[in-house]
């Protein structure tokens, strides 16, 4: 499943990101999107787990404070 992260910061590592997802579970990929607004990038973090699990796992990280912000996670339920 794909967790979209939003309210990160500019320069955010996305290898740091994932590192930090691995709490969670196993991490497939994470893809940074700086398109659009640069100053607001966001990221998909593709994870080895079901819908069920991947909502719990958004709704544990959504409002919490990572490197100086506030972020929000939605599970992706499509491509």
């Amino acid at each position: 499943m794909k967790i979209l992260l939003t309210g990160l910061q500019r320069d955010f590592d996305p290898d740091a990101l994932r590192d930090r997802m691995t709490h969670f579970g196993a991490v497939i990929s994470v893809q940074a999107v700086r398109d659009g607004d640069p100053e607001h990038p966001w990221a998909l973090v593709e994870m080895a787990m079901d819908v069920a699990t991947a909502t719990e796992v958004a709704r544990r990280i959504d409002g919490t404070y990572y490197i100086d912000r506030f972020i929000h996670a939605r599970v992706m339920l499509h491509d």
